[in-house]
């Protein structure tokens, strides 16, 4: 029973840890240790911890985890831009003078998101980069999905709000 939920949590979650890593501007190589180091922590203290909590734990355990490298090693937390993913997005028919207008977009997006609280930030990555439901987001963060939605829409209204007041749109 123990491997049988290990592995299920590893298959449906090592992965969007690993991704939201990389989104903050960590290192692969560091990314996959934190991603190892927090599931090996989960085994550690799996009799410790409620199943249902286990994804919540391990998500919060890899963000510790991420946040001690950065203070360790001294380096400031970016948003990283997957231009392949965007790019990818846009249409081949638009012209280079759109595409480069689009790339301005996301780093002025990007701009914003870097000065909203943490906590907001991780809400919008989570949904609109990543593309993970609101139950999806819940069940990591360890919250309802209600107040997933509830904090989503204060982490909108503050994006609009730090929006409004850099590029007055």
């Amino acid at each position: 029973m123990r491997k049988d939920v290990l592995t299920n949590l590893y298959n449906k979650h090592a992965l969007i840890i690993y991704r939201y890593l990389l989104k903050h501007g960590c290192r692969r190589d560091v990314a996959e240790e934190i991603v190892h180091d927090s599931f090996v922590k989960a085994i550690e203290h799996f009799d410790d911890i409620e199943p249902e909590r286990l994804p919540s734990w391990i998500f919060k355990v890899a963000l510790n985890n991420f946040r001690n490298y950065l203070k360790k090693a001294s380096v400031r937390e970016e948003l990283l831009i997957d231009w392949s993913h965007f790019l990818e997005r846009l249409s081949c028919e638009y012209e280079t003078e759109d595409i480069l207008l689009a790339k301005e977009k996301i780093f002025e997006i990007y701009d914003c998101l870097n000065r909203l609280k943490e906590s907001y930030r991780e809400l919008l990555v989570l949904k609109y980069e990543m593309e993970l439901s609101c139950k999806e987001i819940a069940k990591i963060l360890g919250l309802s999905e209600q107040t997933v939605k509830t904090y989503l829409l204060r982490a909108r209204t503050e994006f609009k709000s730090v929006w409004g007041d850099k590029y007055g749109r």
